[in-house]
């Protein structure tokens, strides 16, 4: 290699017959960036709900009204899902003899189809959705209202659940308070 002095600079380099010239290049790592995804929960509830007074009747008489069932997978387990909800009895409290209405006098009328509130779009096919079998019926047995397939139901939805207290004739005056179990599991 040779370098000369003047208002230019050179470079020159002078290679032998046969020679190679080798370049070194610099050192390289593989860099990563890593993120990860914790798992969350699945929840479902019924909000509360009063049901309308009715008075005292020698007549036996129904209540009707609306629960809002949410049902949330934020698992991130594709797995799918199903609701069930089950009602205790409706416990006396008044202090006049009253006796409790049962859970088989409490039923579903109706089960809406779902709305989402926020994630994946509901599927008509996939869900979520009201099952096949229909969750109408007496609540003193855990009825299945809404369920979604596996990869299907990753959000939070809403349902509205049509519900009827059938009240004994001559049930005595006081507040009648029953407790919802509802559950969600992992799987249609």
């Amino acid at each position: 290699m040779t370098i000369t002095k003047g208002s230019r600079r050179s470079l020159t380099f002078l290679f032998a017959a046969g020679a190679v010239m080798s370049v070194a290049l610099p050192a390289s790592a593989a860099d990563v960036v890593t993120q990860a995804v914790t798992s969350g929960a699945r929840s479902a509830s019924v909000a509360n709900l009063a049901l309308a007074s009715v008075p005292y009747s020698h007549s036996s008489q129904t209540s009707t009204g609306t629960m809002t069932l949410t049902a949330d997978d934020s698992s991130g387990t594709n797995l799918g899902w199903n609701v069930t909800i089950l009602s205790s009895s409706f416990a006396y409290s008044g202090g006049n003899g009253g006796s409790a209405i049962p859970a088989t006098n409490f039923a579903l009328t109706s089960a809406a189809t779902p709305v989402k509130s926020a994630g994946q779009n509901v599927d008509p096919v996939n869900g979520p959705k009201v099952p096949v079998v229909s969750p109408v019926g007496t609540l003193d047995a855990a009825r299945k209202t809404i369920q979604a397939a596996a990869l299907s139901g990753r959000g939070t939805y809403t349902q509205a659940l049509g519900v009827s207290l059938d009240i004994p004739a001559t049930t005595v005056a006081g507040t009648y308070t029953a407790t919802l179990v509802t559950s969600i599991t992992a799987a249609p």
